[in-house]
């Protein structure tokens, strides 16, 4: 649905679900102009968890070696994060991400709902949460498309998170078989950073 409507998105990834049999999703999403992040490794509350450095470099790991991208973003679960947790995110290189729009589409509060939830908590450099997992997202599909002209006719734009933060995604040249024919389709995010692969 946000492929057909153009829309990038930034998708947050609980590590343990991050298998082989989403690995081409993930890759697609990537190719597409999308950005993953990292969602902890199973979702855990964290204020008080004792385990936060493995459940993000569990999910880096899952991530990298299904896609060959590492995240730089992170989002704690259920929002709760303290200094702490900022802290260990930052050591592993992630900035940590909330949000300040959420329709609470997970509870399934009707189409109508979401729609006017966004809408009226839309506002400049709005992050929007949306739930694409945890059961029937019948709702939440239903109501975007909608959600997205609305956005657009109030006169915004659709950017990835590291977009919106100014964030410039590095890319390494990929060559040889490993490649699959996997690399991006289109021009790179204005402020792309370029590496040669290995000759």
């Amino acid at each position: 649905m946000l492929a057909a409507n153009h829309v990038p998105a930034t998708f947050f990834e609980i590590g343990e679900q991050v298998t082989a049999t989403y690995a081409g999703t993930l890759r697609l999403s990537l190719r597409d102009g999308d950005a993953l992040g990292n969602h902890t490794w199973s979702h855990p509350f964290l204020p008080g968890a004792r385990d936060l450095a493995s459940q993000l470099q569990r999910t880096d790991a899952a991530i990298s070696n299904a896609t060959g991208y590492t995240p730089c973003l992170f989002r704690p679960p259920y929002g709760a994060s303290n200094r702490s947790i900022v802290a260990t995110a930052r050591s592993f290189a992630m900035a940590t991400i909330l949000w300040n729009v959420d329709p609470f589409d997970w509870r399934r509060p009707g189409v109508g709902a979401i729609e006017q939830r966004v809408l009226a908590e839309l506002q400049p450099g709005a992050i929007i949460e949306t739930h694409d997992g945890g059961g029937d997202r019948s709702q939440t599909l239903a109501a975007y498309p909608y959600v997205i002209d609305a956005i657009r006719q109030r006169g915004y734009r659709f950017v990835t998170v590291p977009q919106l933060l100014g964030f410039h995604t590095l890319y390494r040249e990929c060559t040889g078989a490993g490649c699959r024919g996997e690399g991006v389709h289109g021009p790179l995010p204005k402020g792309s950073i370029v590496e040669p692969g290995p000759r």
